[in-house]
């Protein structure tokens, strides 16, 4: 569903917002509703929150990867127990 509004107009409530304004005021200044300013400051927050969660999940699966190297070297110099070389 795209949005009525500009990209635009968005960026300008955005930063708006963020300036310490408050959605009421900026959905007066730029002639929109405030459930609209509300709306996109959700999305806006569940982005962020998405991309945390993207990068941490980038730095695991590099941890997990580093784990599975350091178990094969560990192998190849000290075979598990009971098990001859």
């Amino acid at each position: 569903m795209s949005s009525p509004h500009p990209a635009a107009l968005r960026t300008r409530a955005l930063e708006l917002v963020s300036e310490g304004h408050s959605a009421k005021e900026v959905a007066r200044q730029l002639g929109i509703p405030p459930q609209t300013v509300y709306r996109w400051q959700r999305s806006r927050a569940s982005q962020s929150n998405l991309t945390q969660a993207r990068t941490r999940i980038e730095e695991l699966e590099g941890e997990v990867l580093l784990c599975r190297r350091v178990i094969d070297v560990m192998r190849q110099v000290m075979p598990p127990k009971d098990v001859t070389k």
